[in-house]
C-alpha cells in the first residue's frame, strides 16, 4: 500500500502507525521489525519493550538524502536473538 510520508514523522512514528493499522499485536509478543531502505537497515522496533533503534530519525531526511527511489520494506524477526544473529 502506498503511504504519503508526513515531513515530521520519525521512524518510531511510522512503527506506531503501522502497529495501529497493520502489525498484529499479541500479548507477550517479543518480535523485532527492521525497517529497510533498499539494502540498508534504517530503524528497528522491538515489540515487547516498545523500544527503537534510530527511532528519532525523520523519514523525510532518509528520503531527501536518497539518490534512488523511496521504497521501504520491513523485515520480520521472530525474536531479538534471531535479530542479533543476523549480524554474525
Amino acid at each position: 500500500e502506498e503511504f504519503t510520508v508526513p515531513n515530521d514523522i520519525t521512524i518510531a512514528g511510522l512503527f506506531e502507525f503501522l502497529e495501529f493499522k497493520y502489525i498484529p499485536v499479541i500479548a507477550g509478543n517479543n518480535v523485532v521489525w527492521a525497517l529497510h531502505h533498499h539494502d540498508i537497515e534504517v530503524g528497528t522496533y522491538f515489540t515487547k519493550n516498545r523500544s527503537f533503534i534510530n527511532g528519532n530519525v525523520l523519514l523525510s531526511s532518509i528520503i531527501s538524502n536518497s539518490e534512488r527511489d523511496n521504497e521501504f520494506y520491513l523485515r520480520y524477526y521472530s525474536s531479538p536473538d534471531r535479530y542479533r544473529k543476523h549480524f554474525i
